[in-house]
């Protein structure tokens, strides 16, 4: 008997199920009960009800359909063997075979015209996998095609295909007739490469073991080993096939298929009535005001229905038409929702199939009303945090509510998963705000680091090595360990690769003629050769010694060493194809070179396996061509991601997972994160040869519908809440973003029937886009982050904001300053504001993250300019050959001709200041000690340090760039203090601009003028140990205008302080200065600059 248990929610059909086991015991008491489910998800929720009512779960077998069906064929049918020649996986195999063979036939001029003449294998496969896909899908949803084909009557099938084809399509027609035509030859060629092989007439496959099967037990055939009873549970469609099957089977068993239907009443042909107004449009009709029925393309009469049954529920519809066809003993257990939320009542429309026709059916809204709400955020970290947020309010508001009451699922969980782990692992376990949660369904090539890194490895054939890239690969512990190498060694790695001027490559000498000394192997030989040879003592073989690798640092290089001649083996087999057990062996060979499997077995185990699975099925499929590395790699990440992996799911905590079909199990609260436009119902491509689309039936799957479906059984399965989130607005310019079309139909059906449409907006919020605005502590919204509540309330008082320049407390301050240290006054002076931000507040504003070059240099950038020329300027003008021989070698020159031109560039541009300072590097540079002691408003204090570069005693310096800010006051510091120490002469400073030589010139002064001028400064320095100077010491000339001009003000100096240059190392300073500074005191500024630099100017 065929029994069909229909129940509006999953509970109830629980319970039906429950009640049928206690009331027909199996008379076995070794025998399994058999319930088919489609998810590991649903056999494990089911398992802990039945383990809750019956106290203990036993001898429960929870098999897919599609593996319980395949095991009654072969239970009947024993020619068909144990495995599935027609798996996808072999299908792949044989058609890289076949198709070659047959580009030359005239039907294959579509598939010719896509590989082109000379087409890589990598095309071939991926052409290959869609066409295993297509048939695969044919055998399940086509087996009569298939028949067709088989019986070479595919002339019929075309007409068939034909004649029934909907009128838009007819345009395209001739390609589909192509189409079907080149998949029925070569599914014949299929057949024939099989029967060869297994030398077999019958060749068994799913449409021909269904016919053979169907067969067999209308013929009286009496299965064996065929159970008392199955149970098919939690299943929202079936194939038509397996339907039919099991059908069939009742003649001979108890089937008792349960279906959670959301509708008491048939709505298997409803539809939108908005939909319906096109149909009839579409139809011409006439007088389609007053009709009330539309027939569709399977010529079934439509009626009007439930918006949201009719636009999501599709598959839900068409298994349920499937059912009624087959006129089963029905059972049905619908309840009404007991409450009156919003939620409830739309689910009570459903169950009721009514929809806004009258005021009855109407929604209503309480205020306060949570069941069902939306969240528009500006990020997917923003929609955990806000969502970690609405969690901890929904545990303080129930506090029956626990975490396990409580699923969250995203369209795409491995997106998720690092925001995920990041807000909600912050929290230890004795925090309240810790919520234990798991995460599943995360595929295990994301989640597992070293199965991600060795499919990386894979990747390496067209890789060019950038030094990120491989220094990465020691970042995972495995292969870190593999070479010896310690966690505390890396940050030394990383620092001599990038000294040592590695950008990326390999080799050396690469396919180019000219060698890349930014390449690895560079590197290494420098780091190599430093062991023994310092830099300074030139170019020994073609390399330059790396200075800071010597002594007992050598060992580390040794170690890196061992692992980029690795990398470069590892690089030169995959240039190559190889065949299967070519692959099978260097694969192994990979895993024990790279990676230490003494702590990862359980992985390694999993990639061994995964890697006989796939290569197995090639040489089972009679496959002996040569692969390329891609291939090899695309088939790993495939066979490795469809490792079950959702072991967490009911685990106690807080679910996250991913949207997938048949998991419609109830809770309390079912959150959605991720329902962006574009993003859900999910986009998958479908093939323009896929024949099926243009020709659709009943039960047909497709992935929107599907996506649909899920979202329909989200609001149903919600008992007590329905949390949806999008990211609703952009980052970047607080653009609006629209949410998932499903979301919109939702928002739509809303607007529609609730007796209030502008209660609409209290379901919908909008959140700020950080984490610590000051509105996330502000009605409508709350924040549990305390951590930011310091922030937000600064941002609160900004209208009565504490100016920034303070005097520090007593406590914060150091003892008085008694002996001040020359570098620390030039260092005042010269930023007054960076000193008090990093001396007295401990605040460094300027450590970013250094950027690592990765590419090829065409054009040395200014850094390098710089750095490069003072290097020359350090020899004579006769080594600078020598020099940049040196710094080719190094990498810091481009490769060749640039190099030449970006040497000749060098050469003219020093050789103008080398001229001026020529004579200064014959002579011995001088110091001067320097001790001054001061009486600085009654403290004695004692300023000391050291003055070099003095040349017969007076001050010579220079620099390769323009004189800057800096090196001005720098140098007149220096000129004020030997003008004290009694050198009466010039002190100068020589730079070079636009290729120019420019001199900076300070005359000498009276002692007691400089004394008068140094005493401003230290006087400064004194007051600055306790408050920050707002002296600018930038843009000196533009300043010194400003200030002059009578009708300069604080606006004027606020905008002339705004104008600093972003790359400047104070630009930092001065804006978190100004934003906490409301007003500017202009007369004391101008005050404090004339006193700092008016002798200066003179």
């Amino acid at each position: 008997m065929f029994t069909v248990y229909y129940a509006n929610q999953l509970e109830y059909q629980k319970d039906l199920l429950i009640r049928l086991l206690e009331v027909q015991p199996l008379t076995d008491p070794f025998a399994s009960n058999i319930i088919l489910v489609q998810s590991p998800g649903m056999a494990q929720w089911l398992q802990i009800q039945l383990a809750d009512h019956f106290g203990i779960a036993a001898n429960f077998t929870f098999p897919m359909p599609s593996t319980f069906i395949w095991q009654l064929y072969k239970e009947s049918i024993p020619a068909a063997g144990e495995k599935n020649l027609f798996s996808k996986e072999n299908l792949v195999w044989r058609l890289m075979r076949i198709i070659p063979q047959t580009l030359d036939l005239p039907e294959f001029t579509s598939l010719r015209h896509y590989l082109g003449e000379q087409f890589t294998t990598l095309k071939l496969f991926q052409l290959a996998e869609k066409i295993a896909d297509l048939f695969d899908q044919y055998l399940v949803y086509r087996p009569d095609w298939i028949k067709q084909w088989e019986a070479r009557e595919q002339q019929s099938l075309q007409q068939q295909i034909a004649q029934q084809i909907a009128p838009r399509y007819q345009a395209i027609l001739p390609t589909i007739m192509q189409d079907l035509s080149w998949q029925a030859i070569l599914w014949q060629k299929l057949i024939n490469d099989i029967q060869q092989d297994y030398q077999q007439d019958m060749i068994w496959h799913r449409a021909s073991l269904y016919q053979q099967y169907l067969d067999l037990l209308a013929n009286g055939h009496k299965p064996k080993y065929l159970p008392k009873r199955v149970c098919v549970f939690g299943i929202s469609a079936l194939p038509p096939m397996f339907l039919t099957v099991l059908h069939a089977l009742s003649e001979h068993t108890d089937i008792h298929l349960f279906f959670n239907s959301p509708s008491r009443y048939y709505w298997g042909d409803i539809i939108d009535h908005r939909y319906l107004e096109k149909l009839k449009l579409k139809q011409l009709k006439q007088n389609s005001d007053e009709q009330q029925v539309v027939k569709t393309i399977y010529d079934e009469s439509l009626t009007v229905g439930h918006p949201l049954l009719a636009s999501w529920g599709k598959l839900g519809r068409d298994f349920l038409y499937s059912l009624t066809q087959l006129e089963p003993h029905e059972i049905e257990l619908y309840i009404e929702p007991t409450e009156d939320s919003l939620l409830q009542q739309i689910q009570r429309s459903i169950l009721e199939l009514t929809y806004a026709q009258n005021e009855s059916s109407q929604l209503h809204y309480q205020t306060g009303d949570t069941s069902l709400s939306f969240h528009a955020c500006h990020s997917p970290m923003r929609e955990v945090e806000v969502l970690h947020d609405n969690l901890l309010a929904m545990f303080a508001g129930d506090p029956n509510l626990t975490p396990k009451d409580i699923v969250v699922m995203v369209a795409d969980i491995d997106r998720y998963t690092p925001y995920i782990q990041a807000v909600f692992s912050q929290y230890r376990f004795e925090d309240k705000r810790h919520i234990p949660f798991a995460i599943s369904d995360r595929k295990i090539t994301e989640s597992d680091v070293v199965i991600a890194t060795f499919l990386q490895f894979l990747t390496f054939k067209e890789s060019l090595f950038s030094v990120e890239m491989v220094l990465s690969l020691l970042d995972v512990a495995c292969i870190r360990q593999r070479f010896s190498i310690e966690l505390e060694e890396l940050s030394q790695i990383r620092e001599w690769a990038i000294q040592s001027g590695i950008r990326f490559g390999l080799y050396k000498q690469d396919a180019e003629d000219v060698p890349n000394y930014n390449a690895w192997q560079n590197g290494i030989e420098r780091m190599l050769l430093g062991y023994a040879l310092k830099n300074e003592q030139g170019v020994w073989q073609d390399n330059v010694g790396f200075d800071y690798s010597e002594g007992l640092q050598g060992k580390i290089a040794g170690k890196l060493a061992h692992f980029i001649e690795a990398l470069q083996e590892w690089y030169q087999q995959l240039q190559q194809p190889l065949d299967i057990e070519q692959w099978r062996q260097t694969l192994f060979t990979c895993i024990e070179n790279f990676f230490e499997v003494t702590e990862s077995r359980t992985v390694v185990a999993i990639l061994k396996q995964a890697v006989h699975q796939i290569l197995d099925t090639a040489l089972e499929s009679n496959y002996q061509e040569t692969l390329d590395a891609e291939i090899i790699s695309e088939l790993l990440q495939a066979k490795l991601n469809e490792q079950e992996n959702s072991v967490h799911f009911l685990m106690g905590q807080l679910n996250f997972c991913t949207l997938l079909p048949m998991r419609a199990i109830p809770f309390k609260v079912i959150c959605l994160l991720g329902m962006n436009e574009g993003d859900f119902p999910r986009q998958l491509a479908t093939n323009s040869f896929d024949v099926m689309q243009y020709q659709p039936q009943k039960g047909d799957r497709v992935r929107r519908e599907d996506d649909s479906y899920l979202f329909l059984e989200a609001l149903l399965s919600a008992r007590e809440k329905l949390y949806i989130s999008y990211v609703g607005y952009s980052v970047v310019d607080n653009t609006e973003y629209q949410p998932s079309i499903l979301v919109s139909q939702l928002l739509d059906y809303l607007s529609e029937n609730l007796t209030e449409p502008t209660q609409l907006a209290e379901l919908k919020f909008s959140y700020p886009a950080t984490i610590f605005s000051v509105n996330n502590f502000l009605e409508p919204h709350f924040s549990y982050a305390k951590e930011w509540a310091r922030v937000a309330e600064l941002q609160m008082a900004t209208k009565n904001i504490e100016p920034f320049v303070t005097e520090l407390n007593q406590s914060e301050t150091d003892e008085v300053v008694k002996v001040i240290a020359l570098d620390d006054l030039i260092r005042f002076v010269v930023a007054p504001q960076r000193y008090f931000f990093e001396q007295k507040l401990g605040v460094f504003l300027n450590q970013n993250n250094e950027n690592v070059a990765e590419s090829e240099t065409f054009a040395l950038d200014n850094l390098a300019q710089y750095q490069l020329k003072e290097r020359l300027l350090q020899y004579d003008y006769a080594s600078w050959n020598d020099e940049f021989e040196k710094a080719k070698r190094e990498g810091v020159l481009p490769r060749a001709g640039f190099a030449f031109l970006q040497q000749a560039a060098l050469e003219e541009t020093c050789a103008a200041l080398w001229n001026v300072v020529a004579d200064y590097h014959t002579m011995p540079a001088e110091s001067l000690k320097i001790e001054i002691h001061l009486d600085i408003d009654g403290e004695n204090v004692l300023l000391q340090g050291q003055i070099d570069q003095l040349y017969q005693e007076q001050y010579v310096g220079w620099r390769v760039g323009r004189i800057r800010e800096q090196e001005q006051i720098s140098l007149w510091l220096a000129h004020l203090l030997l003008q004290i120490a009694g050198e009466q002469q010039n002190s100068l400073f020589y730079g070079l601009e636009s290729g120019k030589v420019t001199t900076l010139n300070f005359t000498p002064l009276e002692r007691e003028d400089a004394l008068r001028q140094l005493e401003v400064y230290i006087r400064d320095f004194l007051q600055s140990q306790q408050q920050i100077s707002l002296v600018p010491t930038f843009r000196l000339e533009q300043f010194s205008k400003l200030f002059a001009d009578e009708n300069s003000d604080e606006e004027t100096l606020r905008y002339e302080l705004s104008q600093l240059d972003k790359q400047n190392k104070q630009y930092q300073y001065w804006q978190r200065l100004l934003l906490q500074t409301p007003s500017l005191d202009y007369q004391q500024i101008k005050a404090s600059f004339i006193n700092w630099f008016e002798k200066m100017f003179a």
